[in-house]
């Protein structure tokens, strides 16, 4: 039987972002759009990040987890 592995990203905000510093988990790749000021390369090079990868956007941190 085949199981769907559902992705999960934890996402760092510096102190420079304008909700100053936090930490988010998302869940699936639905969160990353270009309604929300991603890019589609961005966008591209997310969702095929392997576990325990991590990418940075401008200031922003984005680990799989």
């Amino acid at each position: 039987m085949q199981t769907l592995q559902r992705k999960k990203f934890v996402l760092y905000y510096p102190p420079e972002f304008v909700g100053g510093e936090r930490t988010q988990i998302v869940n699936g790749i639905a969160f990353f759009t270009e309604d929300r000021g991603f890019k589609r390369m961005e966008i591209d090079e997310i969702e095929s990040m392997d576990p325990m990868d991590s990418i940075s956007i401008s200031y922003l941190k984005i680990w799989r987890v």
